[in-house]
């Protein structure tokens, strides 16, 4: 391996070799993070086996973890340059965000603070692989974009210098600096694994390194491969499902194996992958806790989506103005707030209330009202004596004093403070509001292994704690926030975050294609390598002259650049498990498909050659299974009430499915509404029955309506109209709609007198 004109000799050992070298005292950095816990797990496991009962933790990190190490001791030694602040990620992002907001260039983009994190990467890009800022390909006329960027840089490096700040990216060169002057010891020996290439600061680091005196080690892990194969499908549900049967056959055939499952697209396909895992090897265990699971996905979910935070941010959106009805009925129907299981009845009829009732946006008085609401007339709209007075079906107490809380809330922090004190209100509310249950709660949901639905609940909090702890950090770049703006940079944090919990060693790892360097396997099924997928397509950065990307090789410049980095990403895979398989769809979407040209030359073998698990699926087991006796039916019995519900509904359902008719009209099993925007065609229907009910009362008779002149009739139909628009609740908030719709109506019913 070439570092900077420096050669390296990879040096090839096995798991043996590699943790002995741990334990003198070597420095270790890996190429990703999951490669660092991988090997510190083995790491464990192999110094039990050794019969050692405590021992120093192992220096394994990744080469981010390492830089910031080196960064910290450089500080503590006063290296020149260490003086400025680094920013973490979420205040990087803040400042290129401020110095958008500031410049005239981008006051002309609609939302120009949503270029803030791709700036903030392409400048890292930039600094890393040290392409030329002074080149004139900056500021030609082929894309205004590059001359947009080159402005944009030059703003952003006026802020941090005036603000003394210090981009992440550029402190390699001052680490090459103290190195050279002696500002910085320089470690003995330093181990790289798992790095398919260094980009140009790399190198230039550890041959700095390498001339004060480090030896650095390039290391790869023995090669284990024997046997491959490839294998074409019917299509891609196909491919997926042959390697779920694959992973039982070998799960079962070698319980201690160790098996892995690399998938091209894991991102996108990641829920149909787990599916048909769980479907072959838990069938009908839908409720198997991650730690009963025997496969483990890698990748993990962005914060923001783990079902405890969303719920979180749905309450906070409660606070707007105007709230949208999925938004309440996800909040309703969460089991992560306080009376969630003991009013989850009444809460199902107030979602139910709130859609036949209310237009799809509502306000939180509305929701309040409804939640707290108590039946004081009767269907005529006669005052109740006050012993009579009960509970709407959909009262819900507990709700009630969550929304109160909310309002509350809403009213007290109205004005603009730091993002500190936003973080510490936020927490602080969502505790008072009982959010999350606690594990050991009795209206906490109660999946199978518990304790281990616990650790899990914990360590999502505990990243919700650290999004706080970063929303905090906006303090140092931003001066004051509306309420606004700090949740949505709080769903911003949680957004870009990504979720892994922690869990026990599997035999079966679900992988992305850039994750398996330096680890190995058993046996190993690759998904999805077409020739429509790998090598994948090139992607330039808009922001970067194509020219000097091309020049400097940068990631996603080239086909070329592509071509490459797939034949390393193959070569690697096939190194990782003597037992390979290679698996692509026969066809997508109609079209026939071809494999990947970089697995030509490896045999394609037949379906009867593949091994994999040959038990029937359990939706064959239940086709298979003796028929159920049926017994006759009893007729439905007589109706309590003198008719069903329903009118001529009950004609339509029965022509279409009796059984429907009998849940819908009988039963009263209704789906949920869906709110229309403006005015729907059920309320505008009810808004004419009632002004021609009240009409005909004061009317009475035909005679009496010929009696009427056109100036009368008008005048009393008016009276009406109004009367009942102003009664509806749906058009009380809302003045414009209520006048488009009076006049709508008065029309209507004119026509019809």
């Amino acid at each position: 391996m070439e570092i900077s004109g420096a050669v390296f000799a990879t040096q090839l050992l096995d798991y043996e070799t590699l943790f002995t070298r741990l334990r003198a005292g070597h420095t270790l950095i890996t190429g990703n993070s999951r490669l660092t816990r991988v090997l510190g797990s083995q790491y464990t496991q192999w110094r039990i086996k050794q019969g050692d009962s405590q021992w120093q933790s192992p220096q394994i990190m990744t080469w981010g973890q390492w830089l910031d190490k080196l960064w910290e001791i450089a500080s503590l030694q006063g290296a020149d340059g260490t003086g400025f602040a680094v920013p973490g990620q979420r205040q990087l992002t803040s400042l290129w965000e401020s110095t958008l907001k500031a410049d005239p260039l981008a006051g002309r983009l609609l939302r120009p603070e949503s270029l803030a994190s791709q700036l903030r990467d392409t400048r890292q890009t930039v600094k890393d692989w040290q392409v030329d800022m002074k080149n004139p390909a900056w500021l030609g006329n082929d894309n205004e974009n590059h001359a947009a960027f080159y402005h944009w840089n030059n703003a952003f490096e006026k802020r941090c210098q005036k603000d003394s700040w210090l981009a992440p990216e550029d402190r390699l060169p001052l680490l090459c600096k103290a190195l050279t002057n002696g500002q910085l010891p320089a470690p003995g020996t330093l181990d790289l694994l798992g790095f398919d290439e260094f980009n140009p600061s790399q190198k230039s680091l550890l041959s700095t390194l390498q001339e004060k005196g480090t030896r650095v080690s390039p290391l790869a892990i023995e090669a284990r491969n024997d046997k491959t194969a490839l294998w074409k499908s019917k299509d891609s549900k196909d491919e997926l499902q042959q390697m779920a049967r694959w992973a039982r056959y070998w799960f079962e055939k070698e319980p201690d194996s160790s098996i892995a499952v690399v998938v091209h697209d894991l991102q996108s396909r990641r829920p149909e992958v787990e599916r048909l895992l769980a479907e072959t090897l838990t069938p009908g265990n839908d409720d198997l806790g991650l730690q009963d699971r025997p496969w483990n996905v890698s990748m993990g979910t962005q914060l923001v989506r783990v079902p405890m935070i969303a719920t979180a941010f749905d309450l906070l959106r409660l606070l707007d103005d105007r709230i949208d009805i999925q938004d309440i009925g996800r909040v309703l129907r969460s089991p992560w707030l306080r009376g969630g299981d003991a009013e989850r009845n009444s809460r199902a009829l107030l979602e139910k209330c709130l859609r036949e009732k209310y237009p799809r946006q509502l306000t939180l008085s509305e929701v309040r009202f409804r939640a707290s609401e108590i039946k004081k007339h009767d269907r005529y709209h006669n005052e109740l004596p006050e012993d009579q007075h009960e509970p709407q079906p959909w009262h819900s107490p507990q709700l009630s004093a969550v929304l109160n809380t909310l309002a509350q809330f809403g009213r007290e922090h109205s004005k603009s403070k730091p993002a500190s004190a936003w973080a510490e209100a936020f927490d602080q509310l969502l505790v008072g509001l009982g959010w999350p249950l606690a594990g050991d709660s009795k209206d906490a949901p109660t999946p199978a292994g518990r304790a281990e639905e616990h650790d899990i609940n914990w360590q999502t909090l505990q990243s919700w704690r650290e999004a706080l702890r970063e929303l905090a950090s906006l303090d140092a770049t931003r001066l004051k926030l509306v309420r606004r703006t700090a949740i949505s940079q709080l769903q911003q944090i949680c957004r870009e975050k990504v979720f892994q919990p922690r869990t026990p060693a599997t035999p079966i790892q679900v992988l992305g294609l850039y994750e398996v360097s330096g680890l190995r396997f058993d046996h190993l099924w690759v998904v999805g390598l077409h020739n429509d997928t790998w090598p994948t397509s090139a992607k330039p950065n808009p922001f970067i002259p194509g020219k000097l990307q091309q020049a400097a090789q940068l990631p996603n410049s080239s086909p070329q650049r592509e071509l490459e980095v797939a034949r390393t990403i193959t070569r690697r895979l096939l190194e990782t498990s003597p037992d390979c398989v290679f698996s692509y769809p026969g066809s997508l979407d109609g079209e026939d498909v071809l494999p990947s040209p970089l697995l030509a030359g490896h045999p394609l073998i037949e379906d009867a050659d593949l091994p994999r698990w040959q038990g029937d699926h359990w939706r064959a087991i239940v086709a298979a299974a003796s028929k159920p006796r049926v017994e006759p039916l009893l007729m439905p019995g007589k109706l309590i009430h003198g008719t069903a519900r329903g009118g001529s509904s009950i004609l339509k359902h029965q022509a279409l499915c009796p059984f429907r008719a009998f849940a819908s009209n009988r039963l009263g099993a209704d789906g949920l509404e869906t709110p229309a925007d403006g005015i729907s065609a059920m309320l505008h229907g009810s808004l004419v029955h009632s002004v021609l009910e009240h009409f005909w009362k004061e009317t009475k008779t035909q005679a009496a309506l010929l009696a009427l002149d056109e100036v009368a009739l008008a005048a009393r139909v008016r009276q009406h109209v109004n009367n009942v628009t102003e009664e509806e609740v749906g058009l009380k908030q809302r003045p414009a709609f209520r006048v488009v719709e009076a006049d709508r109506v008065y029309r209507h019913v004119m026509d019809y007198l």
